[in-house]
């Protein structure tokens, strides 16, 4: 994390220069200027760093991005569930088994739980090996499709950026 935070710095504090010595009105320009310096730092930097570092830095956008698309699904679910008059809810509270065994991960992993609509983390077990969330709606027997959707889904992700 130390590396990429010291990238950014890098490649804004080289864009402030080339942006005081080239005098560029376009803003277009300058975006793309800074896009290209930060990936070309990272490619300089891959000849320093292990690869490992970028295979990270691309998990965690996998991350991000897979959690904007569930984010986008549970609040169009949500809505759903709002404008559908007489709707019989089925809540569970769903015992998850964790494969995380990092404090740092198994709190990634209950907020992301958490800011998902329709989803909350109710509580970690002491010993850090089940995690309890509640849902909205789950349809009769579809307990284990859940469990999995959270395993295959966020653990899954976070693990391999952790690992």
């Amino acid at each position: 994390m130390k590396i990429f935070l010291t990238h950014i710095g890098i490649t804004l504090v080289l864009t402030l220069a080339v942006k005081e010595y080239v005098k560029i009105d376009a803003s277009g320009i300058l975006q793309f200027a800074v896009i290209l310096s930060f990936f070309l730092l990272l490619w300089l930097s891959s000849y320093v760093y292990s690869r490992s570092y970028f295979k990270k830095l691309f998990s965690a956008f996998g991350l991000f991005f897979y959690f904007l698309k569930e984010l986008a699904v549970s609040n169009f679910r949500i809505i759903y569930y709002i404008i559908t008059p007489g709707l019989k809810f089925r809540p569970a509270i769903i015992k998850l088994p964790l494969s995380l065994k990092s404090e740092r991960g198994i709190v990634l992993l209950s907020n992301l739980i958490t800011l998902t609509p329709g989803t909350l983390t109710l509580k970690i077990s002491d010993d850090k090996n089940f995690l309890y969330y509640h849902c909205i709606n789950v349809k009769g027997g579809q307990l284990d499709q859940e469990r999995r959707k959270v395993k295959d889904g966020f653990e899954k992700r976070i693990m391999t950026i952790l690992s």
